[in-house]
């Protein structure tokens, strides 16, 4: 079965695994904006029943990267400016606070850890044009800050808004690449106010950084 080569090797629940598959199938715009989901095709594709389809259609609905239209069908969301602004504030609120409550729980060594990584991914980038390297490292830089405020609620919108952060991510992702630079100072700069305990420092570079990415990813879609 195709969905079993393209999944997480951890997760073994089917019902988690066509989820996830069409979650990745979605943000990588492999199912367009816009298009209508076959139910039929995709359980005859993947050999499953049409039961865990709709299971991981409702949750995408939740999540917002699919619509389920009565009477007319399911259907891949299409990306408008207010979805983006709302995802993005949301995010750059909760990122900010995350700061704020994350700057005294965080150890130094983990600051220094994500400091060297960022470095790294930064030089890699430079030498070899490692694009992925520096999307890992941003996941893991943005995803500790916010682990580390030790706020479940916040914990699980994040989780949450990540599947649209991404889906919208992949509109701009050459726009990305061209900021890598960019963003590894933005990197480095709220990790160095973190070290120091300046949390005012901190939370205004991350939310300049959000901001940008905002603006970015809403004149791509205003064309």
């Amino acid at each position: 079965m195709l969905i079993i080569n393209l999944l997480k090797p951890d997760i073994r629940n089917l019902h988690e695994q066509t989820y996830w598959y069409l979650h990745q199938l979605i943000i990588s715009h492999q199912l367009k904006p816009g298009s209508r989901i076959n139910y039929d095709e995709l359980s005859e594709e993947l050999g499953i029943s049409k039961t865990p389809l709709r299971d991981a259609f409702n949750r995408l609905s939740q999540e917002g990267l699919v619509e389920i239209k009565p009477r007319s069908g399911t259907f891949v969301s299409i990306p408008n400016i207010k979805d983006v602004r709302e995802v993005y504030d949301v995010r750059k609120a909760l990122e900010r606070q995350s700061i704020e409550l994350a700057i005294d729980k965080i150890p130094q060594s983990e600051l220094e850890k994500l400091l060297e990584l960022n470095q790294a991914v930064k030089k890699k980038f430079q030498e070899s044009g490692n694009f992925q390297a520096f999307l890992d490292s941003d996941r893991v830089i943005h995803q500790a800050i916010i682990n580390y405020s030790n706020n479940s609620r916040i914990i699980n919108i994040m989780e949450t808004l990540n599947a649209q952060i991404s889906w919208f991510g992949f509109l701009i992702i050459d726009k990305i690449r061209e900021r890598v630079s960019e963003a590894t100072e933005h990197h480095q700069a709220i990790l160095e106010a973190m070290m120091n305990k300046d949390v005012e420092v901190a939370m205004k570079v991350m939310e300049y950084h959000v901001e940008k990415t905002k603006q970015i990813v809403i004149k791509d879609i205003s064309k």
